[in-house]
């Protein structure tokens, strides 16, 4: 996230709840291939100032 200015700052202004989301999102993981594609993955949606469960909000 320090190559990505914009995602930095909006997890900055993240709730706690929000943030633990994407870490449990990450964490739940189990080959490395798939962390690091899930990384790449958050990195985008962060920097768009999405949450985790963006999808869901509009149903």
């Amino acid at each position: 996230m320090a190559a990505n200015p914009a995602a930095r700052k909006t997890w900055g202004g993240f709730a706690p709840s929000h943030r633990r989301e994407y870490c449990e999102w990450v964490a739940e993981a189990k080959r490395e291939e798939t962390r690091d594609k899930r990384v790449a993955q958050a990195i985008l949606w962060i920097a768009e100032g999405k949450d985790r469960n963006w999808k869901y909000k509009s149903c």
